[in-house]
């Protein structure tokens, strides 16, 4: 964030925003307006990661796409003993038939959801899966998301049938530099405490609120541009961490609370006084 009268601008916009927009009454069209819904039941972390990967093109599409995602797929216990791999596969394929959301197909999901079960089984929840990659000493949350995407793309290799064409998009991943939005976005709402936005699902200590990255796309860097946030080019991990780096200058313990309200930026008069 550049010095002067500009940055005490753009941070006065910035809070401004926030104390506008941070609030669940904006939920209307948001996929964290379904996954709330399960909060306190065991599917909910699994429900926000779907939520989290299909965060993409219509809001409207997002919502039904995971709504559907989640009827279809009820009442199966993936978890039960005497269901192993090739059974759950089968049983979701069964139930996920001609699913499709934009650029994902039904063994897209199928997969997805077949990964997530290899984490539970392993590890007892994605959040130990994540945090055997994660230091309390690291910056960020780049390793344990790195080591997590890492472990995934393993394990598809290992699954007996092939994902379709798109399916990589669902793991980005920071080793290849992409700002990893919808991840991120995941480990935000996982993380930040429950504030009737944020889900704070995640309780262990050892990953806090400070090491979150701002989940960036082409909206919020075009925002972020005119808020001098960032000098970057192009949209990738690195401009992702200068933008929350210059968040920080605001609040270093929790950059990330304003990437709800920096997206409903554009309605506001701000841009015209930076």
């Amino acid at each position: 964030m550049q010095k002067g009268r500009s940055t005490t601008v753009a941070s006065q916009a910035i809070l401004e925003c926030y104390q506008n927009f941070h609030d669940p009454k904006y939920l209307e069209l948001d996929p964290l307006l379904i996954i709330r819904a399960y909060l306190g039941k065991r599917e909910a972390e699994e429900i926000a990661l779907i939520g989290a990967l299909f965060a993409f093109g219509a809001v409207a599409q997002i919502q039904k796409s995971l709504h559907l995602a989640i009827s279809r797929t009820a009442g199966i216990d993936l978890y039960h003993p005497q269901v192993d791999e090739k059974k759950a596969a089968v049983l979701l394929f069964d139930a996920l038939k001609g699913f499709r959301h934009r650029i994902y197909v039904d063994r897209d999901l199928v997969i997805l959801k077949l990964l997530y079960r290899r984490s539970v089984l392993k590890f007892g929840t994605l959040e130990n899966h994540f945090l055997a990659h994660h230091q309390s000493t690291d910056e960020t949350i780049e390793k344990g998301l790195a080591g997590l995407i890492a472990d995934w793309r393993q394990w598809v290799e290992e699954i007996e049938f092939k994902p379709g064409a798109h399916f990589g998009h669902m793991l980005n991943s920071p080793v290849q530099k992409s700002a990893c939005k919808r991840w991120v976005m995941f480990l935000k709402w996982m993380v930040r405490k429950d504030d009737g936005m944020d889900l704070g699902l995640w309780k262990n200590p050892a990953i806090r609120a400070d090491q979150l990255v701002i989940p960036i796309d082409t909206h919020l860097y075009k925002i972020s541009r005119s808020l001098r946030l960032t000098r970057r080019k192009t949209v990738n991990w690195l401009t992702a961490l200068e933008v929350t780096r210059s968040l920080k200058k605001i609040d270093a313990n929790d950059p990330t609370r304003f990437d709800f309200s920096l997206c409903r930026i554009g309605m506001l008069k701000y841009r015209k006084r930076i």
